[in-house]
This record gives C-alpha cells, sequence and structure tokens, in this order.
C-alpha cells in the first residue's frame, strides 16, 4: 500500500519537479555564464580582486529557487488534496495516518534533497574552474543555507495547506515566513551552525502531524 502511494505522490508532483529542474539548471547556467564574461572583461585578475577582496556576490542567483522549489511541490503535491477532499480517503485508510502523512511527504524530501545535493555538486564545480579550493568552500558554505531552506519551506508550506482552519493558517503563516527568514539571512555558516539548521529543518516536517490532525478530526 505505501509503494502505490508513494507513486500516487509522485504521479501529482512529477512534471513540476522536472520543471523546477530545468529551471535550476538555467540559473545555474547563467551563473556559469556571468563568471565567464566577468572573468573576460575584468580579467582575471581584476574577477579574482572584486570576489576575494570585495565579496562580490557572483552566485546569489541561485539564492531564492530551493526556496521557490519546495513552495512549488508542496502546493502542487498538496493543494489537490485539500480541494478534491482526497485526503480525508487517505486518511482513513486502515493505516497509521502519521505515518501516511510521512510518507506522503517522504517523497517530496528525497526529491528536493537529490536535487539540491546537484546543485552544490554543479556550482563546486563551476566555481572550480575559475577559484582555487578556499572560494569553492566559501561558496558552497554561504549557499547551504539557501538550499536547506527549501526543504524547510516544503514543509512548512505543506502545513500550512493541510491546515483546515484559516485561524491555524493565519497563525502557521507569519511563522513560517519569520523561520524562512533565517535561512536565506544568514551570512556565515559553521559546522554547529549547519548541523542546527539540519536539524530545525527537519523538525519543521513534525507540523504537517498537527495539520492532518486537526484536519482528520474535524478540530475547529
Amino acid at each position: 500500500m505505501y509503494s502505490a502511494l508513494l507513486y500516487k505522490e509522485w504521479l501529482k508532483i512529477r512534471w513540476a519537479f522536472f520543471s523546477m529542474v530545468f529551471l535550476t539548471m538555467l540559473t545555474l547556467m547563467y551563473i556559469a555564464l556571468n563568471m565567464s564574461s566577468y572573468n573576460e572583461f575584468m580579467t582575471a585578475k581584476g574577477f579574482w580582486g572584486n570576489v576575494i577582496l570585495l565579496g562580490f556576490p557572483f552566485f546569489t542567483d541561485i539564492k531564492y529557487i530551493p526556496l521557490l522549489i519546495g513552495v512549488v511541490i508542496a502546493i502542487v503535491q498538496f493543494s489537490p488534496e485539500m480541494n478534491l477532499s482526497r485526503l480525508k480517503l487517505t486518511l482513513h485508510l486502515p493505516a497509521d495516518e502519521n505515518k501516511l502523512l510521512l510518507q506522503m511527504i517522504s517523497l517530496g524530501f528525497m526529491l528536493l534533497t537529490i536535487l539540491f545535493f546537484l546543485i552544490a555538486i554543479i556550482l563546486w564545480a563551476i566555481v572550480g574552474i575559475y577559484f582555487p579550493a578556499e572560494v569553492v568552500a566559501f561558496v558552497l558554505s554561504a549557499s547551504f543555507p539557501w538550499l536547506v531552506v527549501g526543504v524547510a519551506s516544503y514543509f512548512l508550506t505543506a502545513a500550512i495547506i493541510l491546515e483546515p482552519v484559516w485561524a491555524r493558517r493565519l497563525i502557521l503563516i507569519p511563522f513560517a515566513l519569520g523561520f524562512l527568514d533565517i535561512y536565506l539571512s544568514i551570512a556565515n555558516t559553521h559546522l554547529q551552525l549547519i548541523t542546527f539548521l539540519v536539524f530545525a529543518a527537519i523538525v519543521s516536517s513534525l507540523l504537517i502531524l498537527f495539520s492532518g490532525y486537526h484536519f482528520k478530526r474535524g478540530i475547529k
């Protein structure tokens, strides 16, 4: 039954996911072309100076892409569940409702993790063409919160959509905006902060269990 549920979720989100992959590849290609142009017109020495000494943000075009991906995937996956009352049927299956909800979001989490890991690999390859390992490490460290925020935005958007009571949604929405803004505002990361960011993003997935609980029992 769980494999059939995963397949159903994949059928809902596959085209949105492929569209987001395409958008991501376009953005990364744009960054690569910009880097090539900067290197040509500034000369390599000038480009290095702007990046290393002045902190020229040549890679920030990717900043909001993971956030957008998480929101879009969650909307495409869970809006039909609410608008067409599919979730009511799903949660009345002879299985634990929490396990069903976690199974539903596990597919989105897995796909987002694979895509964001791919983004990190491509960024590493692009930046590594022009800069030494220290700059590559800085770019990956600076962009890490932007990738994790994509996962958090997916979980939080799903929880907001599945929450059946608008009064509760009006509490969740500003909380989600503030929570996600923390990730987007971080300038420097270290191991302890990275661990906390990943832990907080994963914990945010538990909000969907409360929304599912309210939905099934009709709490208002």
